[in-house]
């Protein structure tokens, strides 16, 4: 029998080169499989834009209620005691002197007893002008300085012209107002000041 010229051919399988190839690509494929993105997870329900308001759940602040004072009362402020003693209304202040006219009016006299106490370190001075009335609606009166009034109340009106006193000391006296005869005092309120100026300041309700 004779030879066959040359060498057989392996089939392809059987060659070494195929199966490396084989395992490269099946090294590759299971790589490249391992690399791909993690699925981030869906938010909660109810998380997303749940950025919270700042003061949301803060309740507004309350402003401290002002302390009112009435008849009777002492109100004070800096170092100064403010007290009315009573009110009375008039449309004629009889001078109790046949010598002395009376005063009259086309409203009312608001004659209010006032007593201040000094609570300083130094002397206080006193004027009628530190006092004035003010009316529901915030129209503001002037104490009178009108000779005929002045004359008529006597010495009870000046214990309020510019009275010096002393540190620990009260004074008591009556600032009158002229005023038209509907104002209803009973709403009207006591503006107090302890100078010319009216630096330091407070009200009294005259109901």
């Amino acid at each position: 029998m004779e030879e066959t010229k040359g060498k057989r051919k392996k089939p392809f399988y059987k060659r070494w080169w195929v199966w490396l190839l084989a395992i490269i690509l099946i090294v590759a494929i299971a790589n490249g499989g391992d690399e791909e993105d993690v699925a981030s997870p869906p938010p909660e329900e109810g998380t997303e834009n749940a950025t919270p308001t700042e003061g949301a759940d803060e309740a507004p602040a309350e402003e401290p209620e002002e302390e009112v004072y009435g008849i009777g009362q002492k109100a004070t402020v800096a170092d100064v005691g403010f007290t009315v003693n009573g009110i009375e209304e008039t449309s004629e202040i009889n001078s109790g002197n046949e010598f002395i006219e009376n005063a009259t009016t086309s409203g009312k006299f608001i004659i209010a007893d006032i007593t201040v106490e000094n609570g300083k370190k130094e002397a206080l001075t006193i004027n009628s002008n530190y006092f004035k009335l003010v009316s529901a609606d915030d129209v503001e009166y002037e104490a009178t300085t009108d000779g005929t009034v002045m004359m008529a109340m006597g010495d009870a009106m000046n214990d309020f012209f510019l009275t010096q006193v002393n540190p620990g000391l009260s004074k008591g006296g009556k600032v009158v107002f002229e005023v038209p005869a509907d104002l209803n005092i009973a709403e009207a309120r006591l503006h107090c000041q302890t100078g010319a100026f009216g630096t330091e300041s407070i009200q009294i309700s005259l109901k």
